[in-house]
């Protein structure tokens, strides 16, 4: 017998053949649900950290170069400017507290108490580099330094309506004026650092104060922020801060004593503000909205985009995922403004600011 043994030829049924087939399909079928399941998993990881990654930022862009505060810094300067146009100074004011800001505690809130207006954001001390050893200790507070400011410029105005009537070109007291170069503006509020270190800030804090005093006509500001450990909905918050911040803005009414308020001595009297056709709060949780009707532009003072602006500051801590400014909207993901469809564009008219707490909207 040959020690070669005849190789046996296999005889493949039809049953064979599709069991086989089968037997493939699901092989392939496992390696696709492996790969996919894989690249699902990538994709989701590679989200989480670029959320982790993220360099939260607010930013504006002037010519060629990019100004950026962090949320929290865009916040304080959205204070500091809606104040500033809350006290009736012009938008020059918002520029220069945001300035002397920078310089004295880099927009950071050093200390405040519950009420609105409190916030600590300039430094303490007194200016030492003046010669009057009586001088008194500056404004830290918001409410402090534009009271301050609104004081000296209204008193620059009479000394000036009083020099042109006597003719007189001595200007021997220094008052805060828009037109003031930053180093004078800190001399003339009796700022406690040197007056030169503060023009250094000047162009960063006209390009954040600009849109948020509403002196642009759309926007000119977003901000970069995660969308990891968002805060839960606070259209109240959003409220109360409109409120407290901006009643001479947006023209908010309040509640008078009654006669019998008046007799009341022992209960103080503590007007409350009236909000309808100003802000409207509908929806619950994600899908709360909260309705902004702003006055008609006043000169160079656009309410809309003042409160737009604000609206995309403040986001961070509010938990706001889109601002609808006519014609535009904001949204959180994309950090970009992108133009309203016309069906859209009815829905949020000019002069209204929509904020929403949905992701999907």
């Amino acid at each position: 017998m040959s020690p070669f043994r005849r190789r046996r030829n296999t005889v493949i049924t039809r049953p064979m053949a599709r069991r086989r087939r089968r037997r493939r399909a699901l092989v392939a079928l496992g390696v696709t649900t492996a790969m996919v399941a894989g690249a699902s998993y990538g994709t989701w990881r590679y989200i989480e950290e670029s959320e982790f990654l993220l360099d939260e930022r607010c930013a504006v862009t002037v010519g060629d170069t990019d100004y950026q505060l962090t949320p929290t810094q865009a916040h304080n300067a959205a204070l500091l400017a809606a104040s500033a146009a809350d006290h009736g100074l012009p938008p020059e004011a918002a520029v220069d507290a945001l300035a002397m800001s920078m310089q004295e505690t880099e927009l950071s809130v050093r200390d405040s108490d519950d009420e609105r207006g409190t916030e600590v954001l300039f430094a303490r001390g007194a200016p030492d580099w003046t010669a009057d050893n009586d001088v008194q200790p500056v404004q830290i507070t918001v409410d402090g330094f534009f009271d301050v400011m609104e004081t000296s410029w209204r008193s620059g105005l009479e000394a000036a309506e009083e020099a042109d009537e006597e003719d007189d070109e001595d200007d021997a007291e220094l008052f805060w004026m828009p037109d003031l170069e930053l180093d004078e503006a800190a001399e003339a509020l009796e700022r406690p650092h040197n007056p030169q270190f503060y023009p250094q800030h000047g162009a960063a804090a006209r390009a954040f104060a600009w849109p948020l005093a509403g002196q642009t006509q759309g926007p000119d500001m977003t901000c970069h922020l995660s969308q990891l450990d968002v805060p839960g909905p606070d259209p109240e918050g959003v409220t109360d801060e409109l409120v407290g911040m901006m009643p001479a803005v947006l023209e908010i009414p309040f509640t008078e004593p009654s006669e019998e308020d008046e007799g009341d001595e022992e209960d103080e009297f503590v007007p409350e503000p009236i909000l309808e056709g100003i802000i409207e709060v509908s929806g619950d949780d994600d899908d709360a909205l909260v309705r902004v009707e702003t006055p008609e532009s006043d000169g160079d003072l656009n309410h809309q985009w003042l409160i737009a602006h604000w609206a995309v500051a403040t986001a961070e801590d509010y938990g706001v995922q889109s601002v609808t400014s006519a014609p535009y909207r904001w949204d959180r993901d994309s950090a970009r403004w992108q133009r309203l469809s016309e069906d859209e564009a009815d829905a949020a008219p000019n002069g209204t600011v929509v904020l929403g707490f949905s992701r999907d909207r």
